[in-house]
């Protein structure tokens, strides 16, 4: 690699640091992905299991063991807690590591797809494509299960090129990622299947056949490993709750969008700052097409029809958010890239020829490196969110001990945001079906169900109240 491509991943790794970095340092998330932190938590205390995780004593949903999404991901995060311990970092550890994965499996794709000395000098521009969409730092930052599923996606996608190449053994391997990423998080992650075809109808003219083939080998294989454990009694005890009560009911829940096309709304808005930077290099690069070289436009067509066969099926409910469609975000960074590699390759050779351009690119990355690495430790464990809400959290576990329900109006029970971060760190679970619990929590200015029987704690809390069953201790 030349100096000039090390200038540049260095600018690529201070972009992916600052964006990433200093928010994972801080505590508070988004209540979903404190929701799988706490059940994974959970699960590696022993209290629930890999087919059976249990976020709290009452449960979600009417269930007292957890079904939301399928187990893959619990299981994993849950051995990183068995390992690392309970800080509230290791989550974020996690997430970080995904996203260096899926970082990886990105520049495997990009190398794949052009020549071998081109591909590593410039595999450093699609990772900076995919680290600055929104969504894609917003889902590290909150530990959105999209992170785990798009390592397995984007790494079937590269068994596919591969397979491409003659490695015809690949097509199998590709299948169990694509059932690993469905066992992470559902239907979502089946799309790396229309890979094959869609690579046979744009890339190989006159090899649609083959990829027919290897798209039915692949589904073989997810089919039959789903197949396996719904016969099997443990899995099934997991699989068919999550199935009957949670996805076939999931088109009949409260919408979350207007329109169906609003998943192709959130994709293009996603997609605006890589599409710009992209029409800025092609324009620093010349913009100019090579005659007869149609194969980077083909390439890049066909990542753009795998990226949104990740994208459009979910249009098929009206419950959409923009993080649903993490996993193809990798395949569609891509897809923007390759049109302006050869722009790309322009610019680094005016950087190999002009010694300063080298230094202010490899100087930039540089500092944002440092400016990361010094602002996370500045900011480690300070609340990027919820700090209110937070401090009362760790003031009510220092009171109440770890494994106790403790109940709350039950106007208060969607605050999900106190229920997670309750038990992710104190093992407090919260109940609005009964009315007495030897303690209970309350809004601010809120009351017991029973006044009487209650003492109000003044333990400093600032949004909620904590109450004592009897008199004061």
């Amino acid at each position: 690699m030349g100096r000039s491509a090390r200038a540049f991943f260095w600018l690529t790794a201070g972009v992916f640091l600052v964006l990433l970095l200093p928010r994972l340092a801080q505590d508070g998330m988004f209540m979903d992905g404190e929701l799988y932190a706490a059940v994974a938590h959970n699960e590696a205390l022993g209290y629930g299991t890999f087919w059976q995780p249990r976020f709290s004593a009452v449960g979600v949903a009417g269930m007292t063991t957890f079904h939301e999404h399928p187990p893959l991901f619990f299981g994993l995060l849950a051995i990183w807690f068995k390992v690392f311990g309970s800080g509230f970092w290791v989550e974020r550890l996690y997430a970080l590591c995904m996203a260096l994965l899926v970082a990886w499996g990105i520049m495997g794709i990009w190398r794949l797809s052009l020549p071998p000395k081109l591909g590593r000098r410039t595999a450093w521009w699609p990772v900076l494509l995919w680290v600055i969409i929104p969504t894609v730092f917003w889902s590290v930052h909150n530990n959105m299960m999209e992170n785990t599923m798009a390592v397995f996606t984007t790494a079937a996608v590269w068994c596919v090129m591969k397979a491409r190449e003659g490695k015809r053994p690949l097509i199998a391997l590709a299948g169990i990622l694509v059932f690993l990423a469905a066992l992470t998080k559902g239907l979502p992650g089946l799309f790396p299947l229309a890979a094959p075809v869609l690579f046979g109808l744009i890339l190989d003219r006159g090899k649609l056949g083959r990829g027919v083939i290897d798209s039915i080998i692949m589904t073989a294989i997810v089919v039959g490993a789903i197949a396996l454990l719904w016969y099997l009694p443990g899995p099934n005890a997991n699989l068919r709750p999550y199935v009957e009560k949670r996805l076939l009911h999931r088109i009949a829940e409260v919408p979350t969008v207007e329109y169906r096309l609003a998943s192709l709304e959130m994709l293009l808005s996603n997609l605006l700052g890589p599409l710009v930077i992209a029409a800025v290099m092609w324009w620093i690069g010349g913009g100019k097409t090579v005659p007869g070289d149609t194969g980077r436009l083909r390439q890049s067509l066909a990542l753009l029809f795998v990226g949104l066969s990740g994208v459009l099926p979910l249009m098929l409910t009206m419950v959409q958010k923009s993080f649903y469609m993490g996993a193809a975000l990798p395949i569609m960074a891509l897809s923007v890239a390759r049109p302006v590699h050869r722009q790309i390759e322009v610019l680094m050779d005016r950087a190999v020829l002009n010694p300063l351009i080298q230094r202010l690119v490899r100087g930039t990355g540089i500092v944002l490196v440092i400016g990361a690495l010094v602002a996370a430790v500045i900011l480690f464990g300070s609340p990027g969110r919820d700090a209110e809400l937070l401090g009362d959290v760790h003031r009510i576990g220092e009171v109440v001990p770890p494994g106790t329900t403790v109940g709350l109006p039950n106007g208060m029970w969607d605050d999900w945001s106190l229920q997670t971060y309750l038990m992710r760190y104190h093992s407090i679970s919260l109940d609005a079906t009964v009315a007495e619990h030897p303690w209970y929590i309350t809004g601010k200015d809120g009351v017991p169900p029973i006044p009487g029987a209650y003492h109000k704690l003044d333990i400093g809390l600032q949004r909620t109240a904590l109450w004592a069953l009897g008199g004061p201790r």
